[in-house]
């Protein structure tokens, strides 16, 4: 084997063991406002649901973009005023569906406290917002708002926006 290509051999070697810059995980986050309503009940026969303001965040990181944890607070605006928050898993289906299912609770003027889980559709409107529709379901078993030996339930059906914030 001649210099020359011993040379080549060598320097092909250092170059493919010479130590490259380690990329990180990086951080997706996400924005959105959802305004909801729907049936709810307790023991005997349902009604209307409250209307429900649901502002939150969510969080992925780049190398499991299917998977991400959303955090939101939670306020219903009418009949009756309460204020709370949830805490979900989140899996995308596909491009365009997500499934979700956590915890939620309600912290004022009651205690309210339950699992709750959804399923939205994301109509994209440009490259990262998109419009936002789905149902959720939430059940209530622990909390001092509660009636005795009573479970409370809630059928949602949620519009709103979302935005990817990078």
């Amino acid at each position: 084997m001649s210099v020359v290509k011993r040379l080549a051999a060598i320097a092909l070697g250092l170059a493919a063991l010479w130590p490259r810059a380690a990329s990180a995980q990086e951080y997706l986050p996400a924005g959105a406002v959802y305004v909801g309503s729907g049936i709810e009940g307790a023991g005997r026969g349902f009604q209307r649901a409250r209307t429900r303001l649901r502002i939150g965040g969510e969080l992925r990181v780049d190398e499991a973009p299917d998977e991400a944890i959303f955090a939101a607070v939670l306020v219903d605006i009418e009949p009756k005023t309460a204020f709370g928050g949830e805490l979900r898993y989140v899996h995308t289906i596909g491009s365009h569906v997500a499934a979700s299912a956590g915890a939620i609770a309600y912290l004022a003027p009651g205690t309210l406290l339950g699992p709750c889980a959804g399923l939205e559709v994301r109509v994209p409107l440009a490259s990262k917002t998109y419009l936002v529709a789905g149902p959720e379901a939430a059940v209530f078993a622990l909390g001092g708002d509660l009636p005795d030996n009573v479970v409370v339930w809630q059928a949602l059906f949620q519009l709103g926006f979302r935005a990817d914030l990078k």
